[in-house]
């Protein structure tokens, strides 16, 4: 049987596996058994597979000490402005030269 995990607010696929896994790089297992991308939003309440734990030490510190890890952006965040955006050709130009 599967373990699965419900997602909390503001988590995102590395919280998550951080967090049950002990190791960021099962997000791309996490993503992969979920069929979603590393960069996707997640829906609080959201059940998601959990792969199987790769550092059990680490899995146990944020178990044990009741560490819930939930660093992806709210709503209220992304207003598009100031240093939580840039926008490529807007705020931020490519240009093609050479610097001497």
């Amino acid at each position: 049987m599967k373990t699965k995990y419900i997602v909390h607010d503001r988590q995102s696929l590395f919280d998550i596996a951080i967090q049950q896994c002990g190791s960021t790089d099962a997000a791309f297992e996490l993503a992969f058994l979920n069929n979603k991308s590393v960069a996707d939003d997640l829906t609080t309440g959201e059940e998601l597979i959990l792969p199987a734990q790769t550092q059990q030490l680490v899995a146990a510190h944020f178990t044990d000490n009741r560490l819930t890890p939930a660093t992806a952006l709210g709503m209220e965040e992304t207003g598009f402005e100031g240093i939580n955006y840039m926008g490529i050709e807007f705020d931020f130009i490519v240009a093609q030269g050479v610097v001497s």
